[in-house]
């Protein structure tokens, strides 16, 4: 007779940033706790690999090792509108990694503090059932009391426990990229840059790193067949024609929460799996650990009891999460979809809109305070007679 598995109290689905965070912050309070991971560690993940400050303050100390440049500066650009800005910080706003390292040494450090992890363990059947649940994988069944789903945007938990698909998607396209001529490398390596005026509702971006550059392009449209042409053209405008190796990588981003709450009985979604994603600026990592340390609070807090882990989790997210979500789409939608203001915007009040982002990157400021008094419209804008 096959052995029975253990029964962990919580099993995390996915050794990312979401799924490391809720495993060793559920591991630091005592709980038996099962991280799974589909690939073998360190894997290769499509991904900028830029970590903003205010997700390198969530991380776990003795992460040096994996960063490969920081950076105090950020460049913004509206090619062919003569439109350059550039903010700084006393303290770097970017950590440049590859998500292969970083993802590696947050699941070793989670190993570390007591987490069982097994890797190449692709999860093919999930049975939520009334005291826990099973997770079947091709390395054998497991079952926890809970689940935290913190595996992507193409989800098998969440997808096995009802919610519907993600309502956002973005198509992004990413070449790690190493320019034939030092020089050509030499051009981009000072700061990051993001670039409008590339594509359609969208925007690329160039982020150094130690020996190489990711370069990239995204459009929040969910269907863009255009993407290798205009990344290509952007490329010829950059003048980085002559590469010596190029690796193409292609990956969704979620723009948007699943709908209802992500707490569904014994899971709990996280990161990438909820849909939560800064709509601004399409990076995901700050709140992929964040929600996995509310998950694991929530958790905690509920003492593995359903019904108040699920009411705790969502109050948490809806705390410090969904509300500046909320804020921060309605800001895509005038940054992406309506390039006339956009444009206006810009010219009358550019740095002043890019030192207002970058105080987000730096988690001194949220989207919500641009939205809390209407008068912030007007000021961006330039417009006089509006009292503050």
């Amino acid at each position: 007779m096959a052995a029975q598995p253990t029964c962990f109290d919580v099993a995390v689905v996915g050794a990312g940033p979401a799924g490391c965070a809720a495993a060793l912050a559920l591991a630091q309070t005592g709980q038996a706790v099962l991280l799974l991971e589909k690939a073998t560690l360190p894997r290769y993940k499509t991904c900028g690999g830029g970590v903003l400050a205010r997700a390198f303050k969530l991380l776990a100390p003795n992460l040096e090792s994996v960063v490969e440049c920081r950076f105090r500066s950020v460049a913004l650009n509206f090619l062919g509108d003569n439109l350059n800005f550039v903010a700084t910080r006393p303290q770097p706003m970017v950590y440049m990694t590859m998500r292969a390292d970083l993802d590696c040494r947050l699941a070793r450090a989670a190993q570390q503090a007591g987490v069982q992890l097994v890797e190449a363990c692709q999860v093919k059947q999930v049975h939520v059932q009334a005291d826990r649940v099973e997770l079947v994988s091709d390395r054998g069944s497991y079952r926890a009391k809970f689940v935290v789903a913190a595996d992507g945007v193409h989800s098998t938990i969440a997808k096995a426990a009802g919610w519907p698909e993600l309502p956002a998607l973005a198509p992004a396209l990413e070449y790690e990229l190493y320019p034939a001529a030092g020089q050509d490398f030499a051009r981009f390596s000072q700061m990051p840059r993001f670039d409008f005026n590339t594509i359609d509702a969208g925007y690329a971006w160039v982020f150094p790193k130690r020996g190489h550059l990711s370069v990239g392009i995204l459009s929040t449209q969910r269907v863009c067949p255009e993407l290798r042409i205009k990344l290509a053209e952007y490329l010829c405008q950059l003048g980085l024609e002559q590469v010596g190796k190029l690796e193409r990588h292609g990956y969704l981003i979620p723009l948007a929460p699943r709908r209802g709450p992500l707490a569904r009985g014994r899971v709990l979604l996280a990161g990438d799996a909820a849909g939560l994603v800064d709509p601004v600026t399409a990076e995901g990592i700050s709140h992929a650990i964040l929600s996995g340390q509310l998950a694991a609070t929530a958790l905690t807090e509920g003492r593995l009891e359903v019904q108040q882990v699920g009411r705790i989790y969502q109050s948490l997210l809806e705390e410090h999460i969904l509300r500046e979500l909320r804020a921060a789409r309605v800001l895509a939608r005038l940054l992406y979809h309506h390039p006339r203001i956009r444009q206006t915007a810009f010219c009358l009040q550019g740095q002043r809109l890019c030192d207002f982002v970058a105080g987000v990157i730096m988690g001194e400021c949220g989207y919500r305070e641009a939205l809390a008094q209407p008068s912030n419209y007007f000021k961006f804008l330039g417009w006089k007679g509006v009292s503050p």
